[in-house]
């Protein structure tokens, strides 16, 4: 039970929003994630995410969010935990994502979390 495995597929229409308040007609979007919960506390992670747009006008068909992410969450008890998530951007940069403002940096996010 300490093994997580998800994944999951949609396709949306006038739905995903990407870069600067562009929406696209069509999306289809693919997540897959794995996690294994340690009994000491810690629940390292891995994810694929794609959200791939579909009939963007003069720009056709564009990845408008493609990235691996790798994190891991420490929990302290049942109340309090800590989190470093990083964000491995796969876009690269190219006339779409200067004109449409998608993103292509990598992010890191650290983090503590109170639960009440």
């Amino acid at each position: 039970n300490n093994i997580y495995l998800a994944t999951t597929y949609s396709e949306t229409q006038n739905m995903t929003v990407f870069g600067n308040n562009h929406i696209a007609n069509k999306a289809q979007n693919f997540e897959v994630v794995a996690q294994y919960q340690f009994d000491f506390g810690l629940r390292p992670s891995v994810a694929y995410l794609q959200s791939k747009g579909k009939d963007l006008g003069a720009w056709g068909d564009q990845d408008l969010v493609e990235y691996i992410d790798v994190g891991a969450t420490y929990y302290f008890n049942k109340n309090m935990s800590t989190f470093v998530d990083y964000k491995i951007n796969l876009i690269d940069k190219s006339d779409f994502t200067k004109a449409s403002g998608v993103a292509t940096d990598d992010i890191v996010a650290v983090g503590m979390v109170y639960q009440f």
